[in-house]
């Protein structure tokens, strides 16, 4: 995935708290894609949100495990493994932020990342 949807009512995932969530992490990567279309990739801002959305990001992973054990339901391991590995590039992307530029089509490969793993 190279681009950043706009949240469509055919990628819920039916938790009103977890759509919730799924919103606010596009929104955050779209903000920084913004960002770094008009130049801004060595903003404090910019790097702001990057921290932002790895926050959030995490917290949304052990939220929606939490919700999936609560109703019996596991993640398969690779799905798991898939999903750290997302975040963990995202986190790298946000410690080398405000200092390293990176392309375009890298950092929207990036940001996309977490996507295929949450909206399916």
């Amino acid at each position: 995935m190279k681009v950043i949807p706009q949240w469509t009512h055919r990628m819920s995932v039916r938790d009103p708290a977890l759509d919730a969530q799924h919103i606010e992490l596009l929104e955050l990567c779209r903000a920084v894609h913004d960002m770094a279309l008009h130049g801004r990739q060595k903003s404090n801002l910019y790097a702001q949100r990057l921290d932002e959305i790895v926050h959030a990001l995490r917290n949304h992973d052990q939220f929606e495990i939490n919700r999936l054990l609560d109703r019996g339901e596991h993640l398969p391991k690779q799905l798991r493994i898939n999903r750290a590995m997302a975040l963990h590039q995202l986190e790298e992307l946000a410690l080398a932020a405000p200092s390293h530029d990176v392309p375009l089509a890298k950092l929207q490969t990036l940001l996309c990342g977490w996507i295929q793993y949450h909206l399916h």
